[in-house]
């Protein structure tokens, strides 16, 4: 059930990303929904279920917005797996811990990305792409990681709570 609904909501993630989230972009950045996803799922599920989810909405993300497929799905396995792996132990209900991890994994995300499609074709003014892409685009995505993050986090318990019912069953 849970696969299920994490399929689900990275499949309509993508498809509102594509679409109408094209409407709300503030000085041309969109927010990283799928990665604020990945933090959230990593942090409630582990490092194991994370890299999963960070692994299929990086492939939903290839086969959505780049030219070819694996890049994102890396990054996004990555991500799910640092992010699920150290922070297994901490309270869910702290709403501080997933504001500095989507941070930092907007940040090492994006480097990679101007390390990869950027710095290796000659384009080295990193303060530049820092400035105009980078930082706007951790702004906009750290405004959403805490109802994003309350969002999954509700449906976790709620996940949770119908599997221990229906363990109970059998």
């Amino acid at each position: 059930m849970r696969a299920f609904c994490m399929c689900i909501i990275l499949l309509l993630n993508m498809i509102l990303q594509s679409t109408l989230f094209q409407n709300f972009a503030i000085l041309g950045v969109l927010p990283n929904t799928a990665l604020l996803l990945v933090v959230s799922y990593a942090i409630l599920r582990g490092d194991v279920e994370g890299a999963l989810v960070g692994f299929f909405a990086g492939l939903l993300q290839d086969i959505f917005f780049a030219r070819y497929i694996g890049f994102y799905a890396m990054c996004g396995a990555l991500t799910g797996f640092v992010c699920g792996k150290p922070f297994k132990d901490f309270f869910r209900e702290n709403y501080l811990m997933p504001v500095i991890l989507v941070a930092a994994a907007m940040f090492a995300n994006e480097f990679v990305f101007y390390v990869f499609h950027f710095l290796l074709f000659g384009q080295t003014d990193f303060w530049y792409y820092f400035h105009k892409l980078i930082l706007p685009a951790m702004v906009y995505t750290l405004f959403l990681s805490i109802p994003i993050y309350r969002l999954v986090y509700g449906l976790n318990r709620r996940l949770e709570g119908f599997s221990k019912r229906r363990k109970n069953i059998f």
